[in-house]
């Protein structure tokens, strides 16, 4: 019998494995290489982005916390991926993006599908975040593709503005009481500050004091 094309028995949920994973198996341990499997079956297609806890990749492949926490060092000095952690998520949670020679899909900005606006909606954001001395983000594709989120859902600016403004605020306090916390690295940070300003009702009053205070902390 002559077939003229392979067919998949479960076409859902399937990975391009070529050229990208064989470089990987060259370069990974035997853990390090299962847990990129993992993720590329589980990543979003259009940017090889995923958001997961260590905890979670630990229930998922029945691994240690400590050893997926080593997988994840090992991939990120290799080049295979880059790993953003909150770090109000004590459970190690974050955004884990695979570099583009490890990730077979193409990630355009096409891709991304801007909507009309949307570019100047983020290119407002990255300014936002850019004279803050507590925020150490290159703005990567996946601050990108949340920024994007966050436009289609018709989030004001003005909102994000006071998010950002919120979340600097307790990154400065933190830091004087002498806790001991990486600089914020994400756009992913803001995003349960951002819920929590949607759910308060806030006086414009206090956003200046606010603003002030930020100056003030950061002058200092």
């Amino acid at each position: 019998m002559n077939i003229s094309a392979l067919i998949l028995k479960n076409p859902r949920g399937g990975f391009a494995a070529g050229a990208e994973v064989q470089t990987a198996i060259a370069l990974l341990s035997d853990g390090a290489f299962k847990l990129f499997v993992y993720l590329c079956l589980n990543a979003r297609r259009e940017s090889g982005v995923l958001q997961a806890s260590q905890a979670d990749l630990a229930r998922a492949l029945k691994k240690a916390t400590g050893t997926i926490r080593r997988s994840l060092t090992e991939m990120e000095a290799a080049g295979v991926l880059c790993y953003t952690r909150f770090s109000h998520h004590p459970s190690g949670h974050g955004v884990i993006q695979i570099a583009e020679a490890f990730w077979p899909y193409q990630t355009t900005q096409q891709q991304l599908a801007p909507q009309e606006g949307s570019d100047a909606y983020v290119s407002e954001i990255r300014k936002m975040l850019q004279p803050r001395a507590c925020v150490h983000t290159a703005f990567s594709v996946a601050d990108e593709i949340l920024a994007r989120q966050w436009f289609a859902r018709g989030i004001a600016l003005e909102r994000i503005e006071q998010a950002i403004l919120m979340g600097c605020v307790r990154k400065y306090v933190s830091w004087r009481n002498n806790v001991a916390q990486a600089p914020i690295a994400s756009l992913h940070y803001f995003e349960p500050v951002l819920e929590e300003v949607d759910r308060q009702k806030i006086t414009p009053e206090y956003w200046n004091y606010l603003r002030r205070r930020l100056q003030r902390m950061e002058t200092l």
